[in-house]
């Protein structure tokens, strides 16, 4: 009786530990959707009674109007995304390689109605020109909201950081192209996806968003400019970092992506006299 007891105890124990280590995990992943952070930038509060579309009156083209002046940046001229003219990028020698620190995340998937976001599990970071960043979720957008010479690709992955200290914002866009084979990442989760808005998925299964870069912990070839944030409040605290290499997808897992989030890209925005940089070759 003492050794079933004992087992019994165990057993419990250890799913509560399962149970304590997701609750421990979602503490750590609260309040990371762009708004959010944008607000912790300015210590603004969330205006919930606000909401934006891709489409009709609450469309792109509307968007720095239908919050009173918390969404004016969008009419700003430091927005994003952009086109990418790389006969006009200008190489610049003070731009380091991008080095990676990311560490393996629990996971979390939320369908937030505007997209799939994967929060993060603390401690992963981006450095890049004496500035470390702590990666704080990605998500995703269909078709790329960048474009490069005016291409556009089926999706795009924005892996948003945080300057703990400033506030200021990074993210690494990824272009995908399609493929005949899966994306192995992505493949792990595509059962998983939350098919409503709201829906959240935590699981103790454990990951590596190194895997949109190719687990390359260290990236030379990137685009380098000014921007925004590509949803309202539209604030232009970001220092973008798009990347040259892609990676791929299965048109399945794309159809799947597009059927949840449908077209989620925010049109293309005029430079306005930013420069775009690369590494000096």
């Amino acid at each position: 009786m003492k050794k079933v007891t004992l087992s019994f105890t165990i057993a419990f124990m250890m799913l509560s530990c399962q149970e304590e280590s997701i609750k421990n995990n979602d503490e750590n992943l609260t309040n990371n959707d762009e708004q959010s952070l944008a607000n912790s930038f300015y210590g603004k509060t969330t205006n919930s009674n606000c909401h934006f579309e891709y489409e009709g009156a609450n469309g792109p083209d509307n968007w720095s109007g239908i919050c009173g002046n918390d969404w004016q940046d969008c009419g700003g001229h430091s927005q994003s995304p952009i086109n990418i003219q790389t006969r006009n990028v200008v190489e610049n020698d003070n731009l380091e390689d991008l080095e990676f620190n990311y560490s393996n995340s629990f996971t979390r998937i939320i369908n937030n109605g505007h997209t799939i976001q994967f929060d993060y599990s603390s401690g992963s970071t981006l450095s890049v020109n004496n500035k470390t960043y702590e990666l704080k979720q990605f998500h995703f957008h269909t078709s790329s909201e960048h474009t490069v010479n005016g291409i556009s690709y089926p999706m795009e992955v924005h892996l948003v950081h945080r300057d703990n200290t400033t506030g200021l914002l990074a993210v690494i866009g990824v272009f995908f192209e399609l493929s005949n084979n899966d994306n192995p990442l992505l493949a792990n989760f595509m059962n998983d996806l939350p098919l409503n808005e709201g829906g959240i998925y935590n699981s103790n299964f454990n990951y590596n968003a190194l895997g949109f870069l190719d687990y390359e912990d260290e990236i030379e070839e990137y685009y380098s400019y000014s921007g925004s944030l590509t949803t309202p409040p539209c604030s232009p605290i970001v220092s973008w970092f798009v990347v040259k290499n892609r990676v791929k997808i299965s048109r399945k897992q794309l159809l799947q992506f597009e059927a949840l989030m449908h077209q989620n890209n925010r049109p293309i925005q005029l430079l306005n006299g930013r420069n775009i940089f690369v590494p000096e070759s």
